[in-house]
């Protein structure tokens, strides 16, 4: 049987309307912006940073952030040479529109995070993802000169929606869609949960690459409501020594001006905060060490962030963009609108609900 590659059935046009959707993706890893920013950001918008931008994530490899650009093609528009190709010699003698079913379920079968639904028989869904990563098999010199071409799609992104912290950027309506998320203040707590629906894509904000500096650590409605006193106010009395004590420390090393007074500040401001012993203050203030620390790793051990990041609490706000055709999205929303799902994951999956219905998408 004959091989075949995605970019032979597909062409980089296929994916033009969603392209810009794996700039926001990339940009949410690499950046502490909110979606504001990001829509500004001229990696996103510049047809030429954008076309830099994507080659080199293409240098480095860096496919998952082209998953979120996605099309669907009916395989019986295809020339039948090609589909003989998909199908092998053995089958050739079919009908078109059998080959093209057949083509359909192969590539279904062996392209990972392919879409394949009987109810349209000859059709199939893939990524940009799918494309170039067979295209560097064929033909590397192409494939980076794909990058080039991304630049002559330049369709804006123009968010659809938007309830608690969560927009709707990008929709397909045709067969069973696709839909992306730009998901924004929520905790790493909760896209632990998230990622386990495995059948999305992500792009999530990296503490690798990204600054941890005066990020929020999400507190839950049980922890703010709580009327749980700290007995004790010398364990925050420690906290705050300790913290006062680090900063000190990182004013007398080499890190930049600039870096140390907007530590220094966010340092004063603590501590010159409420002794409330409350539980939520607790947390504040566990939360609050662990920043310095980090602080003191990074900039003043000269840690990477990406080892630094091992001291920071799983509750740190994060920004994550989710995309996936519409069949999966609504089956996260049904396992996690469910009352037994932890409460930030259902205002998640409540809000997907709520923008997808005002588009007329049955959920």
């Amino acid at each position: 049987m004959e091989s075949f590659k995605v970019h032979e059935i597909f062409s980089l046009e296929d994916f033009k309307e969603s392209i810009p959707f794996t700039a926001i993706g990339a940009r949410t890893c690499y950046s502490s912006g909110d979606l504001n920013y990001l829509l500004n950001d001229p990696r996103v918008v510049s047809k030429e940073e954008r076309a830099k931008f994507l080659s080199k994530l293409g240098n480095y490899k860096h496919f998952s952030v082209f998953a979120h650009s996605f099309a669907y093609k009916d395989l019986n528009t295809l020339e039948e040479e090609k589909l003989n190709k998909i199908v092998g010699k053995e089958l050739q003698d079919l009908p078109k529109d059998k080959k093209a079913e057949i083509a359909a379920i192969k590539i279904a079968a062996t392209r990972f995070k392919s879409y394949y639904n009987p109810k349209y028989k000859t059709v199939i869904g893939i990524s940009l993802r799918h494309y170039l990563e067979e295209l560097l098999e064929t033909d590397e010199k192409r494939y980076f000169e794909t990058f080039n071409k991304m630049a002559e799609y330049d369709i804006p992104i123009e968010p659809l929606g938007y309830k608690d912290d969560i927009w709707l950027i990008g929709l397909l309506k045709e067969y069973d869609g696709y839909a992306v998320f730009y998901i924004d203040n929520v905790s790493r707590i909760m896209t632990h949960q998230l990622v386990r629906h495995t059948a999305l894509n992500y792009s999530q904000r990296s503490q690798r690459y990204v600054k941890e500096d005066e990020n929020l650590l999400i507190i839950p409605p049980s922890i703010k409501e709580s009327n749980c006193q700290i007995e004790n106010d010398k364990i925050l009395k420690i906290i705050k020594d300790i913290v006062k004590e680090i900063s000190e420390y990182i004013k007398n090393t080499d890190t930049k001006d600039s870096l140390k007074e907007k530590i220094a500040k966010r340092v004063e401001k603590f501590l010159s905060s409420e002794e409330n012993r409350s539980i939520k203050n607790l947390f504040r203030y566990i939360d609050q060490l662990t920043e310095i620390i980090y602080d003191y790793t990074v900039y003043s051990c000269k840690i990477k962030r990406e080892d630094a990041r091992f001291i920071l609490p799983h509750g740190r706000k994060t920004t994550i963009v989710v995309s996936g055709t519409l069949s999966w999205i609504k089956d996260f929303i049904t396992k996690r609108t469910d009352p037994h799902a932890q409460w930030e994951i259902q205002k998640v999956a409540n809000a997907m609900k709520y923008l997808l219905e005002k588009q007329n998408i049955e959920v």
